[in-house]
């Protein structure tokens, strides 16, 4: 989610979450060797609007003491409900500096991340991790374990190889695994796109919550739909039920389009919210028919005034919503 996860996608998801829900949203990734000469707000990555976000996690890339109590002492700021430990990215810039999913090759390391952030830290501290360097439930278990016995407070399961990053199918049955084998919770994340596939990961591994991620670019009223299938009220200021068809989503995109340029408007400086906006319309995009389309205008766009009138225009012709979408990219 780097690049994505950002306060304006977070203000985004906020305004269509259920008025009763209880959910954490989590940070793009955060080098912990970076932080500790930043001051929390300067980049679009640290920015935050708390009154307008639901509660949120910083997520950190992070293996060395020094770089972690620093990182913490900074991320004090922005009054975090968690602090979060990346072990799954696969990318090869967190794997050079022995971050991400390369701290599941050595457990004896992982262990000592998560005790040094836990001792660190003034809140709870979770994992997010994939399957493994190779496909080992078995060692995923062990792993599991070793985490909630270093003290990690929940864990969060992507469960896909490395190797896979986000090609082929997750395989839930593995976190339904870990579920039984651990005592503290387990949310359960990958292939997630539809309140469908949310509902389903529930029922299917027992998993204690589900993340979603480039979804949430896509069709942010996901929130509002998992809400209305589980019997919760509208998010505030919203009645009716979410949009249920292709087509009435196609419609919902253009006004979380617009939620999302408001949002961005407000919160950074307007190159930043221009890149912003283009990456937002790169993902979230590719579910529309001619999602491409509109990425391409946007992309053009030389402010954001002319990124709205662009959406306007494009929505101006009824558009189609697939359920799914190809990520491997």
């Amino acid at each position: 989610m780097v690049g994505l996860s950002h306060t304006a996608l977070r203000q985004t998801v906020a305004s269509y979450l259920p008025a009763e829900a209880r959910t954490l949203a989590f940070t793009e990734m955060l080098s912990s060797r970076r932080l500790p000469t930043e001051r929390i707000g300067d980049r679009p990555e640290t920015a935050f609007v708390p009154q307008h976000e639901p509660p949120l996690v910083p997520q950190l890339l992070a293996n060395e003491e020094r770089f972690i109590a620093s990182s913490l002492a900074k991320l004090a700021a922005m009054r975090p409900a968690g602090i979060d430990i990346n072990m799954g990215c696969p990318v090869s810039k967190a794997l050079k500096h022995n971050w991400g999913v390369a701290l599941m090759g050595d457990p004896r390391y992982a262990e000592e991340v998560v005790r040094t952030t836990v001792r660190h830290s003034t809140v709870p501290v979770s994992v997010k991790l994939r399957t493994g360097i190779s496909d080992d439930p078995a060692y995923l278990v062990e792993f599991a374990l070793m985490l909630e016995q270093a003290g990690a407070a929940w864990i969060t399961l992507h469960p896909r190889i490395a190797a896979q990053q986000r090609r082929g199918r997750a395989r839930w049955e593995y976190v339904g695994r870990v579920r039984d084998a651990v005592s503290i919770p387990v949310v359960g994340n990958g292939d997630v796109q539809t309140a469908g596939d949310a509902i389903e990961m529930l029922r299917e591994t027992g998993c204690d919550g589900v993340m979603i991620g480039r979804a949430s670019a896509a069709r942010p009223w996901i929130y509002w739909q998992v809400g209305t299938a589980l019997g919760w009220p509208a998010p505030q200021g919203r009645t009716g039920e979410p949009p249920a068809d292709p087509w009435e989503e196609g419609a919902e995109f253009a006004n979380a389009l617009r939620t999302f340029v408001e949002a961005a408007r407000a919160s950074f400086a307007p190159a930043d919210a221009s890149k912003r906006l283009r990456f937002f319309a790169h993902w979230g995009s590719r579910w529309l028919d001619f999602g491409h389309e509109l990425w391409r205008r946007i992309g053009s766009a030389r402010d954001l005034d002319e990124a709205l009138a662009i959406g306007d225009a494009f929505f101006s012709v009824p558009q189609r919503m697939a359920a799914r979408t190809t990520l491997a990219t």
